[in-house]
C-alpha cells in the first residue's frame, strides 16, 4: 500500500507556480480541498484503487506534529499544495493525477 499525503489548505485555491510543470490543473478555481477530491476521484475509477491511501492534511486545522519535511518545506515557502508519496514530497503548487500515478506505479 502507497501512502499519498496532500498538505494544503482545504478551501483555498494553490496560488504559486507548480513542479508540475503546468500538468497539474493549478491553473483552475479549484479550492486545494476540491483538487483533492478530484484525485480521491481518480484513483478509486484508475487501477491504484487498492494500491493507495489518501490523506488531505490542511496546514493550517491540522496537526502537523510528525510531518517534517513537509511542515519545514511550507514555511519556506514552497507553494501549497504539497504531495507527498510515502513521506516523500515529491510535488507542489499542484496535484497532477498522471504524475501521481505515476510515481505510485515506481513505488509498487
Amino acid at each position: 500500500m502507497v501512502q499519498v499525503d496532500v498538505f494544503g489548505i482545504r478551501e483555498e485555491a494553490p496560488a504559486g507556480s507548480c513542479s508540475c510543470g503546468g500538468a497539474c490543473g493549478s491553473a483552475t478555481e479549484k479550492t486545494m480541498g476540491e483538487m483533492y477530491e478530484d484525485l480521491v476521484r481518480f484513483c478509486q475509477e484508475s487501477d491504484l484503487a487498492t494500491d493507495v491511501q489518501l490523506q488531505f492534511i490542511d496546514v493550517i486545522e491540522d496537526d502537523l506534529k510528525g510531518f517534517d519535511t513537509p511542515h519545514t518545506m511550507f514555511k519556506n515557502g514552497f507553494a501549497l499544495p504539497l504531495v507527498a508519496v510515502n513521506g516523500v514530497v515529491r510535488f507542489y503548487g499542484g496535484i497532477s493525477h498522471s504524475m501521481i500515478y505515476d510515481e505510485v506505479r515506481k513505488v509498487c
